[in-house]
């Protein structure tokens, strides 16, 4: 059993799944050795009368540079990152949102194994972008797990999961930084488990595994079939400027732009005012925007 903390090589990028696990590892005195990231994130805009590009916060390379971490730039053959990585010497690698998926000669260098946080409780939900499938799917139970890194995309043991409710009304970059949160306190926690040498793999249960991938056009697709709030809350978790989510109401086609609210009782009729639509759905009303001509 160990006594020192952990040597700890974390993978990340940008945005809250990366950033707030990394800041609350550093809030707990863990010990990050070095950070891998894909490319410099560095990319905000640059005053050409300052020699400097303005760097992003919500970065991994920004807190990096500002605790003083080494960063290793995990671009190119893998081999040659490989070699970065085990100049460090880490006990453990642990990655959160990374898109670059980790080969053996990387899973293989930390002497007590690679661990990723992944924002679904799994087995399901592997994948890329299991937030949007969740909110497709009307789930009303979302979580983090932390797990063993294999070969395989997500399909390693399971060393640590935290459930927690999403709040209705909840946009996409809203439940990313609940989950990231939850997610740092399991990977703080897991850590803990790993060092005193308590820490319990459970493999995961291969009949209950489901995988998406990238959402196609046809998956923004809202049905009037559908609670009144799973189809708000997926429109307000995924909405972006421009997006369109055509609904069949009655036989007709509308685009819905966005929502405006939706309550438990169920409208007798779709009705129109302006441009607002109100949706009769399974059980449930939904007011929302459309596009007019």
């Amino acid at each position: 059993m160990l006594t020192k903390l952990l040597r700890i090589l974390y993978i990340g990028s940008r945005g809250p799944l990366s950033v707030i696990p990394l800041v609350k590892l550093l809030d707990a005195g863990q010990s990050v050795c070095a950070i891998g990231v894909d490319t410099d994130n560095t990319t905000g805009p640059r005053d050409d009368r300052i020699p400097v590009t303005v760097e992003d916060p919500g970065s991994v390379e920004f807190l990096a540079r500002r605790h003083g971490i080494p960063l290793i730039r995990l671009h190119g053959a893998w081999q040659l990152c490989a070699d970065a990585i085990t100049e460090y010497m880490p006990h453990v690698i642990l990655v959160s949102c990374f898109a670059r998926r980790l080969p053996d000669v990387v899973l293989s260098i930390s002497t007590m194994g690679c661990f990723n946080l992944h924002p679904s409780l799994l087995p399901a939900y592997r994948g890329p972008l299991p937030l949007f499938w969740q909110f497709r799917d009307g789930c009303r139970e979302f979580g983090v797990t932390v797990h063993q890194m294999t070969s395989r995309l997500d399909a390693g043991d399971i060393v640590g999961q935290t459930r927690l409710a999403m709040p209705d009304g909840v946009s996409g970059g809203q439940a990313s930084v609940l989950l990231a949160e939850a997610g740092g306190d399991l990977l703080v926690h897991t850590l803990g488990a790993l060092r005193s040498g308590k820490a319990a793999a459970l493999s995961q249960d291969v009949r209950a595994a489901s995988y998406q991938g990238y959402p196609l056009p046809g998956d923004y697709a809202v049905s009037a079939n559908w609670s009144a709030r799973r189809l708000y809350n997926f429109v307000c978790a995924t909405r972006d400027h421009g997006l369109r989510y055509p609904c069949d109401v009655g036989g007709r086609l509308y685009w819905l732009s966005d929502v405006l609210s939706w309550q438990q009782a169920t409208a007798p009729e779709p009705r129109i005012s302006g441009d607002t639509l109100t949706i009769p759905c399974n059980p449930g009303s939904v007011v929302a925007r459309m596009e007019t001509a």
